[in-house]
């Protein structure tokens, strides 16, 4: 298991440098991971059957992912990921704290944060997601809003013009987010272009804005921006998050927090 451990910490590695880089070749690679180029080479073709890089004459290649711009059913969705989900959900319960106001978005995610939040008391609640309305009113205590707005099937949100409306209406402490991707760089984005504006009018709104994703979304683009990292005050992510990854959103004044 360790000798498993240290191969995969490798490829993990050059996962990362090329990523920074662009392309490397294999002379480098071998000199940064102190093994022969031979073992460079094996672990490159193992990296690109599992579609992480893309094999070049004498190196890798940065593979770029395609920005997506779909999204999958809320249902379907929960069932990924679901450890790490929980998890996440758990932390954000720790991050928030009794009596404080909060915005809540749809999502897979933020549904398990808000299951998690049942532990919490007489919180003021704004939220896009009826099942997550539901799921906060049953606390006592809790105050409960509900935007208004057109009812997504595929994801269960409420979104449009009388959504967007509701949110401007009001100032929170802390909004908790959901993204379909983050990249260090750039920002945070989401696949559909009115759950965007959501996320973005949410952030808006709140003193902190908290995003909530598992680690596979890290570094992935989808076709919305919504939010610049610099307004992101925590992240809550898996232990999937690459060292290079979290090291550059903690230099953003990012607080990461990887469970």
């Amino acid at each position: 298991m360790a000798g498993r451990d240290f191969v995969e910490q490798r490829r993990g590695r050059i996962v990362e440098y090329v990523n920074r880089n662009a392309r490397a070749d294999v002379g480098e690679l071998a000199a940064i991971a102190e093994v022969t180029e031979a073992t460079i080479r094996r672990d490159l073709l193992a990296l690109e059957e599992q579609g992480l890089i893309h094999r070049a004459h004498g190196g890798a290649l940065r593979r770029e992912q395609a920005s997506f711009w779909q999204t999958t059913l809320l249902r379907d969705r929960m069932d990924m990921h679901r450890e790490e989900k929980t998890r996440i959900g758990e932390m954000v319960a720790r991050l928030v704290h009794d009596g404080e106001s909060i915005m809540i978005d749809a999502g897979s995610t933020t549904l398990q944060a808000a299951v998690s939040l049942g532990e919490r008391k007489n919180l003021l609640v704004v939220t896009n997601a009826p099942d997550i309305a539901r799921l906060m009113v049953e606390v006592d205590d809790n105050k409960v809003i509900l935007t208004g707005g057109e009812l997504a099937r595929e994801t269960r949100s409420l979104v449009g013009s009388a959504a967007e409306a509701s949110l401007r209406q009001y100032r929170v402490d802390k909004a908790i987010i959901g993204a379909s991707g983050i990249i260090p760089g750039e920002g945070c984005f989401a696949a559909i272009p009115q759950e965007a504006e959501i996320k973005r009018l949410m952030s808006l709104s709140a003193a902190e804005t908290i995003v909530v994703c598992d680690s596979s979304k890290i570094g992935a683009r989808a076709l919305c921006f919504f939010c610049d990292l610099r307004r992101v005050g925590r992240l809550v992510t898996d232990r999937g998050i690459t060292p290079a990854a979290r090291e550059e959103m903690m230099q953003l004044g990012v607080e990461v927090f990887a469970v």
